[in-house]
């Protein structure tokens, strides 16, 4: 092989390993950003089951809420009626 033959070879192995850190520094880079992506992923997931769970504690206090105010409405009848016939009493 002639010295220029191994020049050139040199130069394509030298080319080959700089492209050979090149990616595993690029892998090195991505494995990184998957893992922070994954982290963010449980944490989204994290703070979506707080979500579903607020919003179900929501919807049985609204369920409650509406409970509640049928029996107060019941009431306040109950309590006029009864002031109507305590009115309509005689006390003499």
């Amino acid at each position: 092989m002639s010295i220029e033959k191994v020049e050139q070879l040199e130069e394509l192995i030298a080319l080959a390993v700089e492209r050979l850190d090149n990616l595993y520094a690029e892998k090195l880079h991505l494995e990184k950003r998957m893992r922070e992506l994954e982290n963010e992923k449980e944490i989204v997931l994290k703070e979506n089951e707080k979500f579903k769970s607020s919003q179900e504690k929501l919807k049985q206090l609204k369920v409650s809420h509406r409970k509640l105010e049928k029996d107060r409405s019941a009431v306040r009848l109950k309590v006029k009626d009864a002031l109507q016939r305590i009115e309509k009493m005689d006390f003499v």
